[in-house]
């Protein structure tokens, strides 16, 4: 089974979870959508690793704290912000899609 997770404070209120959980249901993959409040963007993305979890979205207020701790994209790295990190590399490699939308 693999793993993502969303990282923020506040993530309580988040639809990420039932939205992805749900995803996953209907196309048969095996998969979990977990939330973390972590202390730090730095700590989380290197427990997340360190735990197997495939990749991480991420939103406030860690978006622009996570660039120091992964690879960004030249996109990411251009607006200053990430907000999907693929663990399946090292160093984790920092995406933004927001702009894209």
């Amino acid at each position: 089974m693999q793993v993502f997770g969303l990282i923020g404070d506040p993530v309580e209120h988040s639809l990420s979870p039932p939205m992805h959980e749900a995803a996953y249901d209907a196309l048969g993959v095996d998969a979990r959508y977990v939330t973390f409040e972590p202390t730090g963007a730095g700590a989380a993305v290197d427990a997340a690793a360190a735990l197997g979890i495939a990749g991480l979205n991420v939103t406030i207020p860690f978006k622009r704290d996570v660039l120091g701790h992964v690879d960004p994209t030249p996109l990411a790295e251009r607006v200053g912000a990430v907000n999907t990190v693929d663990l399946s590399t090292d160093p984790p490699r920092g995406h933004n899609t927001d702009l894209a939308g």
